[in-house]
């Protein structure tokens, strides 16, 4: 039985932002596998042998904090973040991408800004007075974790510029845009405001591509 066409949309810039912010999302997320690891060498150590190491457990902190802030970033390119959509869902498309526009510029990218420089000077402050854990047993070089912070949200703001560009295209480009609810993508450069689209015959798998 054929299946209809999906029509999708493509942006240069976006692509290339997205997927450089991914490619480090996807590195950084082996930090959940060295995390459990080293989660059962502690409880081994713990309950086994009754031998806990200071080290190993803010070791752990450390890495969760690793995984998570580079994962807000990935979340952002796919759309995957928690989100309270029960009026955003209910509005036009056009009011959709106003609001999304709204809340990037407004609340997000102002966000970002001011944990970034503030991050800057904790790590800074961190490393200046060579800080280390409280405990006499515990992990030194404290600004190496704590620099991960700014890392991360420097690439939150990448992820959210293209997200932005996204929101700008689509809306001005609303009347080409499909009811299925695709991700959009966003083409800068010299095809700024015009929409590449893909459409896709699932039983053929061909693909046809129109630029518009």
């Amino acid at each position: 039985m054929n299946q209809p066409n999906a029509l999708e949309y493509r942006i240069p810039i976006v692509d290339a932002l997205n997927g450089f912010v991914q490619r480090i999302g996807h590195i950084m997320a082996w930090a959940n596998v060295l995390l459990i690891g080293i989660i059962l060498v502690q409880v081994v150590l713990r309950y086994g042998f009754n031998n806990g190491l200071v080290y190993l457990e803010e070791l752990i902190w450390h890495i969760y904090a690793v995984g998570f802030m580079f994962g807000l970033s990935f979340a952002i390119t796919n759309d995957s973040h928690i989100r309270v959509d029960i009026i955003h869902m209910n509005l036009s498309r056009e009011n959709q991408h106003r609001w999304e526009i709204f809340g990037i510029l407004v609340l997000l990218l102002p966000f970002i800004m001011v944990i970034f420089f503030h991050s800057v000077e904790w790590v800074y402050y961190s490393y200046e007075i060579g800080e280390s854990s409280a405990n006499p047993t515990g992990l030194p070089y404290r600004w190496i974790v704590k620099s991960v912070i700014p890392l991360s949200f420097a690439l939150l703001f990448i992820a959210a510029i293209a997200r932005l560009i996204r929101e700008i295209t689509l809306l001005l480009h609303l009347a080409k845009e499909p009811e299925e609810p695709y991700p959009g993508r966003v083409s800068m450069l010299r095809h700024l405001f015009r929409v590449q689209e893909l459409t896709v015959k699932d039983d053929t798998n061909t693909t046809h591509h129109e630029e518009k």
